[in-house]
């Protein structure tokens, strides 16, 4: 369908269901093609024999719109977005797109094996409708954004998925599209890369492009979208603002966890990888920070005691934590962040000190340390995590985390419930008869 600049959307979908036939043993298969009417006789419905992974989805994207869609595994995100961008074909309902789509679905899966990356550069750009004249115009800057070097003309079946990752993505956002999909790839390869790739995204959103963005980092979504998508086993729970919606999304986590998990397994199972990872890389990497930053040690302190499980007591502690960090001395400083967090994982605060506008002094490599102190702590009765976070100077871009790096048993001798102290003092007044 043509482009008309002057419409209102560029992605429209009525009533739109996708129904999946459920696995089933080759001697099965192989019974209902020979045998059709002789099966179907069994007590397996054709119902039973399908899943539905999307109900009666009615949704409308606007051009210059970024809507994020969240909702937990097997929620009908990524069939959704392969519907639109035209891998997955659609059992009921309309799916109507105007522009030039482009998708960071499965990164690297279009390509073949066998060409070397230049060729599936060529191959994808023009399949993404660029013509031979704008591809050479535009295959140095491609080729230079994905940083993979003399490798660019090596078969493709000898790339790592990092390699894979980069490539896919420079293409993806090389060729002016009118709607990106992107599921789960907003930051890819390693820290430097993902720098790039995650201001290239901003640029993208600038620019005016519609964005479908599908993530499991709610800070990511809250970040980047004007609207949010919730997605409940195959239907729509909510849409609007994110602020709104990511919360309810976030209130739905915590009774899903019932308080014993992160919320959505597929966060806490990010989380895990990432705090592992995180720890692994504060052990102290060697060489230049190239656009990157790390954190290189992170110390938690609560009234003169450190370490990774430490007491306070609610109105009087003193707790500081100090974030050891090593960046690129050419890049802007990086900033950072504290997190508190209930045992279920949801976040009950935090404190960014980009919001302070405060220098971050650094040594001639890159150097330096972010220190936060909080008197007095007042944080309730309980037991709560605590997350570092390093993030780029604008505090959007998250360089590295360590969630959580520590945790505090907090003692106070009230029925207070909640997790904080609320300030207040309560007193007595006379009775007065003409308020009543």
């Amino acid at each position: 369908m043509s482009f008309d600049p002057r419409s209102d959307w560029v992605v429209e979908l009525k009533a739109l269901e996708k129904s999946f036939r459920k696995q089933r043993k080759p001697l099965h298969r192989l019974l209902e093609l020979l045998l059709p009417s002789l099966f179907l006789r069994g007590n397996r419905t054709k119902q039973e024999q399908t899943f539905t992974a999307l109900k009666g989805i009615n949704l409308s994207l606007k051009r210059g719109e970024v809507l994020g869609i969240v909702g937990v595994n097997g929620a009908g995100k990524s069939t959704l977005l392969q519907i639109i961008a035209g891998t997955l074909q659609a059992t009921q309902g309309e799916v109507h797109t105007r522009g030039r789509v482009a998708a960071l679905l499965e990164l690297g899966s279009g390509f073949n094996p066998e060409f070397t990356g230049r060729e599936n550069l060529r191959l994808n750009a023009a399949i993404l409708g660029l013509t031979s004249k704008a591809i050479e115009e535009r295959i140095g800057q491609i080729i230079d954004f994905a940083a993979i070097g003399e490798h660019i003309d090596q078969p493709v079946k000898t790339y790592s998925s990092g390699m894979q990752m980069r490539l896919a993505f420079a293409v993806a956002t090389s060729v002016d599209a009118d709607v990106l999909l992107i599921d789960e790839a907003l930051s890819v390869g390693d820290g430097a890369f993902a720098r790039k790739s995650f201001d290239r995204m901003m640029q993208v959103k600038q620019k005016g492009t519609s964005v479908l963005f599908c993530s499991h980092v709610l800070f990511h979504v809250e970040v980047f979208c004007d609207r949010v998508l919730w997605l409940d086993q195959g239907e729509i729970r909510a849409i609007g603002p994110p602020k709104t919606v990511l919360g309810q999304y976030q209130e739905y986590l915590d009774d899903l966890s019932g308080e014993k998990s992160a919320g959505d397994s597929n966060l806490s199972e990010l989380q895990t990888k990432a705090q592992s990872h995180n720890l692994a890389e504060a052990g102290g990497q060697a060489g230049p920070m190239r656009g990157h930053a790390r954190i290189v040690r992170v110390e938690v302190e609560v009234d003169g005691n450190t370490g990774a499980q430490l007491h306070g007591f609610s109105g009087r502690s003193l707790m500081r934590m100090r974030i050891v960090f090593k960046s690129d001395p050419l890049m802007p400083a990086p900033s950072a962040a504290l997190v508190f967090s209930s045992q279920g994982g949801r976040i009950i605060g935090t404190n960014l000190s980009v919001n302070q506008a405060a220098d971050v002094p650094r040594d001639q490599d890159g150097s330096g340390v972010l220190t936060i102190e909080i008197e007095p702590l007042r944080l309730n009765k309980g037991t709560f995590r605590v997350g570092a976070y390093l993030l780029c100077e604008k505090g959007i871009h998250v360089y590295q985390w360590i969630d959580p790096v520590a945790s505090i048993d907090m003692h106070r001798d009230t029925y207070d419930q909640g997790y904080w102290m609320v300030e207040g003092r309560w007193h007595s007044d006379r009775h007065d008869h003409h308020d009543t």
